[in-house]
């Protein structure tokens, strides 16, 4: 675990008082373990994704496949199986554990550096992990789309944002990623979801359906945050104090509520992309808090 990080660098979930307590109550026994939960989670998590009035959807309902995912890390393990001999693609700044993984031996290469080639993959996040924007996405996907490149889409700060338009409805998506880390204190739970548009006959995520072999634990845990709190619990919560520590710290509003874009005073927060990525997670509760003192 990487400890003592400089302010404002670790993107993470807000310390909600609320939502932590819902963790401190929640009933840990294996007593519920049974039965297979994944159809209840994924039908569970399919209609708190599209209870958004926050955001716009679109093209969701084309992606028939749901399977449980720890996190989308587990998902993005299957994506790099499954093109193993193409060429990945990537913004600079997105999830360092793709270049992570990138460097145990796959080819790779920045979408900065050199432009998209039939052969390759593509990976985005959309809001995009460096901004929380939807950096580039249509540009990407346009190109995505005429090449016809396999992609997929992390949605894994969806819960956190506000404002967005989210256009899956690209014929080139053939997978998208969700994960509950980024909104809830359940990041060590490992509580995710991946949609795919096609039947994979030979995926490690189906056959742990089949086997009845997954996390039960997880999966207890996500049901009990997605029905006790709204795909727009957080952002709605938090949003105003938001734009007032933007204010005062002089950085732009990201439309994810926990972070920032910084200019040059923030390079020391640089990830290798073009933005200067501030996590306010912390600032945003200790805010909220002192405001309901007053």
């Amino acid at each position: 675990m990487i400890k003592n990080r400089p302010l404002y660098r670790q993107g993470k979930c807000v310390p909600d008082s609320i939502t932590q307590n819902l963790l401190s109550i929640t009933d840990f026994s294996l007593s519920f373990s049974n039965h297979l939960l994944e159809n209840e989670f994924c039908d569970l998590y399919h209609q708190w994704i599209n209870s958004t009035s926050f955001n716009f959807i679109d093209g969701l309902d084309s992606f028939p496949y749901r399977h449980f995912s720890q996190g989308t890390t587990e998902a993005f393990d299957k994506w790099y199986i499954r093109h193993s001999r193409k060429r990945f693609r990537i913004w600079k700044g997105e999830y360092v554990y793709h270049k992570i993984m990138f460097k145990t031996g796959l080819n790779w290469a920045f979408l900065d550096d050199e432009p998209l080639q039939k052969d390759d993959v593509v990976i985005i996040s959309l809001p995009f992990a460096d901004s929380g924007t939807a950096y580039r996405y249509h540009e990407t996907l346009e190109q995505c789309e005429r090449l016809h490149i396999p992609t997929l889409v992390d949605m894994c700060w969806f819960g956190t944002c506000y404002g967005m338009m989210f256009d899956l409805t690209y014929s080139c998506i053939e997978e998208v990623t969700f994960s509950l880390s980024k909104t809830f204190p359940i990041s060590r739970h490992r509580i995710g979801m991946r949609y795919s548009k096609n039947k994979y006959y030979e995926d490690g995520l189906d056959a742990y359906t089949q086997d009845e072999y997954l996390n039960y634990f997880s999966q207890h845990v996500g049901i009990k945050f997605l029905q006790n709190f709204s795909s727009d619990y957080i952002p709605q919560k938090y949003r105003n104090v938001q734009i007032k520590i933007c204010e005062e710290l002089g950085v732009e509003v990201s439309p994810v509520v926990c972070l920032a874009i910084g200019d040059h005073r923030w390079e020391h927060l640089n990830r290798g992309g073009t933005h200067n990525r501030l996590c306010i997670s912390d600032q945003l509760h200790e805010k909220y808090t002192k405001s309901l003192e007053i």
